[in-house]
């Protein structure tokens, strides 16, 4: 959130960031402070079909379970970020090559 990898037509990538500049203030929605303000972050935990959880969270709430290199365009390039889980998630463990809530 925040900010958009394009691939131009040299086959460049570009990172643009499209910010929401000082619109709606955006509150964490387990502790209700203020999101951007606090390190604000989305939880990364996978849902199926390629979806993450994407729960708003501050810094704060967040819980850092590591790092994961993901693949940004087609063009093969990758970058570091971390994966970051909310609340809801912070139990997650990874077993047998995928993240799952314990039972």
């Amino acid at each position: 959130m925040g900010c958009e990898w394009l691939k131009g037509p040299n086959g460049e990538v570009v990172h643009l960031n499209v910010g929401r500049g000082r619109g709606k203030m955006m509150k964490c929605k387990f502790c209700r402070q203020n999101y951007r303000q606090n390190e604000g972050k989305l939880c990364d935990f996978p849902m199926g079909d390629g979806k993450t959880c994407d729960a708003e969270m501050c810094g704060a709430c967040a819980v850092n379970l590591g790092a994961q290199r993901i693949k940004v365009g087609e063009c093969g390039f990758t970058k570091l970020d971390t994966f970051d889980v909310c609340p809801d998630h912070r139990t997650a463990v990874f077993s047998a090559g995928e993240w799952r809530m314990p039972e």
